[in-house]
């Protein structure tokens, strides 16, 4: 009896190390999702009661390659409804290509209530494989405007 259960859990161990083992390593040579900064910015046409911030990440997926996917999500602090265009800036250091595409985001509720209408969107940008630089700012009064390193993010797309 105590033969078959050492038998059984020598078995259970070595197959629970197999499968520790032989997870997926893909993503070791690169970190397939990164939180952009956020970026503090005034509403649209530099309006204080809309003043509000930027959140968001990008994700480098392994299925499609060259491919950046930015997801950002626009919160007002005072008042709504409010509205965003926020401008995705990016240059690929390796080819030395870049360009910028916008986001047009409307958050209907404010601060701490639940987020409602357009706030959030997300876009897929055919960046192309390298090392890549990229910063979110607005068209009004942002935090790029005092310092563009604190909006700044740098990450490898495969």
């Amino acid at each position: 009896m105590m033969r078959q259960l050492r038998g059984v859990m020598i078995s259970a161990i070595l197959a629970a190390s197999t499968l520790t083992l032989s997870a997926p390593t893909a993503a070791a040579h690169h970190q397939e999702w990164i939180p952009l900064p956020a970026a503090q910015t005034l509403g649209r046409g530099n309006s204080i009661p809309c003043a509000g911030q930027i959140t968001g990440n990008v994700a480098t997926p392994h299925a499609r390659p060259g491919v950046a996917v930015v997801t950002l999500s626009w919160t007002p602090l005072f008042t709504s409804p409010c509205s965003i265009t926020a401008f995705v800036n990016f240059s690929n250091i390796d080819t030395r290509t870049g360009g910028t595409m916008m986001m047009h985001l409307t958050n209907q509720a404010n601060g701490l209530a639940t987020p409602s209408g357009q706030w959030t969107d997300k876009i897929s940008i055919p960046i192309g494989s390298g090392n890549i630089v990229m910063t979110v700012t607005t068209e009004s009064l942002n935090t790029a405007y005092i310092n563009p390193s604190l909006v700044m993010t740098r990450f490898t797309v495969p």
